[in-house]
């Protein structure tokens, strides 16, 4: 008697490099609706998948884990995992995977290009050439300023952080500070990285990046208290989490000029803004695309898929499983 092949559910769809990875040892079913799935589906479909692709819109809890006890491993198409219970998962023998390194490269010049647009002014010109209002060059008209040699400020320095470092570092000769819990002699060494504590790093940084996990002491690291450590001249950029920022204290704070601007690639009640931001012109939003490239989203659907096929084939081996 033949065995049935394990069943895996994707909740929304993604690359085709993954997905043909998964058909080749398991039964694949994917929701083709390109959307968050609803609470209710996922219910149901939870309950008959030896192995659960999500995305980093899903909220998996206990509850949701215990409506399938054959339930062997969640792959999190995504770097970060706070939309999952770890802790859940653990007690009941799930692994859970993410999908690191694949996009440090996108995630790294994605910030870059966020920096540039606010401190050359970028999306600003964009706006006044839409509505026509441009009067003509000028020696002070819509003056920016240069990255050349600016101290860069890196709130987390895991994969993406340190990309970013060197990248600043060789090719804008920046100056480099950066917050973390332990200290990376291998950059401090190559880059002239300088080990510093939170609060220092924002009394001196230029440009303040953030590249931390959503944590719940990470919750809110940036508010009305760090906002006001920060010089006037400088910029905020968050490519990490949304929560990780007050998204009111920031724009109370760019409101008064406490700030010289901020880029937002993520939001703390995704997938709204607080209101208010869209009306500053030293404000850069993006719809949460800092992994958005072919390169990237392929890398993180290959990596994907080789941590349920590393769980659920012998011999096979996952790429990251964050709570072995």
């Amino acid at each position: 008697m033949t065995q049935k092949k394990p069943v895996v559910f994707i909740t929304r769809p993604i690359p085709q490099n993954g997905i043909a990875m998964l058909k080749k040892h398991f039964t694949v079913r994917l929701r083709k609706v390109n959307s968050p799935i609803p609470k209710k589906e996922l219910e149901k479909e939870i309950q008959n998948c030896t192995a659960l692709l999500t995305i980093l819109t899903d909220k998996i809890d206990g509850k949701i884990m215990d409506l399938n006890p054959n339930l062997k491993v969640i792959s999190n198409f995504a770097v970060g995992f706070d939309n999952i219970d770890i802790s859940a998962a653990s007690k009941r023998g799930i692994a859970v995977g993410n999908t690191p390194g694949v996009l440090t490269q996108s995630t790294a010049e994605h910030t870059l290009a966020l920096i540039l647009a606010l401190m050359k002014r970028i999306v600003e010109g964009q706006k006044i050439m839409e509505r026509n209002a441009f009067c003509g060059w000028g020696p002070l008209y819509m003056l920016g300023k240069e990255l050349y040699k600016k101290t860069i400020g890196v709130v987390g320095f895991g994969r993406i952080g340190v990309r970013l470092a060197e990248i600043a570092y060789y090719g804008f000769g920046c100056n480099i500070l950066y917050d973390n819990p332990s200290v990376n002699k291998k950059m401090e060494h190559a880059i002239h990285a300088k080990h510093v504590k939170l609060a220092t790093l924002l009394k001196k940084a230029d440009v303040v990046s953030l590249h931390v996990p959503l944590l719940p002491h990470t919750h809110h690291l940036i508010g009305k208290k760090e906002l006001s450590l920060m010089k006037k001249t400088a910029y905020l950029i968050n490519t990490a989490r949304g929560a990780v920022v007050d998204e009111k204290a920031l724009l109370s704070a760019l409101k008064k000029g406490q700030i010289a601007g901020a880029g937002l690639d993520v939001f703390e009640c995704e997938p709204s803004r607080t209101a208010g931001l869209e009306k500053l012109n030293n404000v850069v939003m993006v719809p949460h695309t800092g992994s958005a490239t072919v390169e990237a989203r392929e890398g993180m659907a290959q990596v994907a898929a080789q941590n349920i096929i590393g769980i659920l084939k012998k011999g096979a081996k996952p790429v990251s499983i964050v709570n072995a």
